[in-house]
């Protein structure tokens, strides 16, 4: 393909300017001019290459309102924008019909492990241009692109992370069929030091645990996702908690003994979670976990541990509160 090509609607040139606040772009986002018309990108807060070039992706600091929409120094970006079919702002093209809409990684298979909800809902937005279509500037409702910065190391520090979306689009232009390959990488920045304590990333210990054990190592495709939920076990966030607190295991083995579940309040050693993480298992519970990966870090099984145990305060494995040792 072509290098990416980026055109700015007047007024988009005008609130790059002067805007403070997170402002829309509209990008071809790549591939040929000759059909960036056939879909066009619009992108909240677009500025890399500065001004006077044209941006055509997002590199922000968390926090920042002008590119992050949450404006909020939480460990993550968030990046709105939508899809806009039949673009009238180009002038390198005129569009004809659009046909389809492909994003990459939209499809939750169980194989893609580069498989990403965030493209799942955008292409979802897209059954909203009604294709194929002839409608000029028909576009999608506002979706939004999330990256979390990686980490933290065992000294709370945040690293930067991205993710890159690539769309094709199939189409017609005055010059005939056309196919329209765009591509837009959002970057996310750590704010000042990158130094986060948990509390300015998670609301709570088992929202800790969730996204920092589960989303990251358990809730891939694969594994413990909605698609695969191998075991029987969803360790999606806002599905992780009622799949193991009181829950029997999958396992038939495990499953033989009354008193033990996957989490059972207040006993780490009556948890099977708890046995498979440390890898204290009779020889018919299975394989350690995380499977195929290196054991969990000491610490994080350390914070799985109290928070099972729980305290007077927030209960035993609760689902909300920080359990003291578990919020440094």
């Amino acid at each position: 393909m072509h290098r990416s090509c980026i055109t700015l609607a007047v007024a988009s040139l005008l609130a790059l300017a002067t805007a403070t606040a997170a402002r829309a772009t509209l990008i071809g986002g790549g591939g040929s001019p000759s059909g960036d018309c056939v879909l066009a990108l619009d992108v909240d807060g677009a500025n890399k290459p500065a001004a006077p070039k044209i941006p055509k992706s997002v590199d922000c600091v968390d926090g920042d309102s002008t590119c992050d929409a949450d404006g909020l120094r939480n460990g993550r970006c968030e990046f709105p924008l939508r899809l806009c079919a039949n673009s009238t702002s180009f002038d390198s093209c005129t569009s004809d019909t659009a046909y389809s809409v492909v994003v990459d990684h939209a499809v939750d298979n169980g194989i893609d492990r580069r498989f990403d909800t965030d493209f799942q809902a955008l292409q979802s937005r897209t059954a909203a241009l009604n294709l194929p279509t002839m409608a000029p500037d028909r576009c999608t409702l506002t979706s939004s692109i999330t990256v979390k910065l990686r980490g933290p190391d065992s000294s709370n520090v945040m690293k930067l992370n991205r993710k890159v979306l690539r769309i094709t689009t199939d189409g017609a232009t005055a010059s005939g069929p056309v196919t329209d390959v765009d591509t837009v990488k959002f970057t996310c920045r750590p704010e000042g030091d990158g130094v986060y304590l948990p509390t300015d990333l998670y609301t709570g210990t088992f929202d800790r645990i969730s996204q920092q054990v589960f989303a990251q190592t358990c809730a891939v495709a694969g594994c413990h996702d909605s698609n695969s939920h191998t075991g029987n076990l969803i360790l999606l966030p806002g599905s992780a908690y009622s799949n193991l607190v009181g829950v029997t295991p999958d396992n038939p083995s495990a499953s033989m003994d009354s008193s033990l579940h996957r989490v059972t309040p207040g006993d780490p050693s009556k948890s099977f979670l708890y046995l498979k993480i440390t890898g204290n298992l009779l020889p018919d519970y299975g394989v350690q976990m995380p499977k195929d990966k290196p054991a969990l870090d000491p610490s994080l099984i350390e914070m799985i541990r109290l928070w099972i145990i729980g305290d007077m305060t927030n209960g035993q494995a609760p689902e909300t509160g920080w359990v003291p040792g578990t919020d440094q």
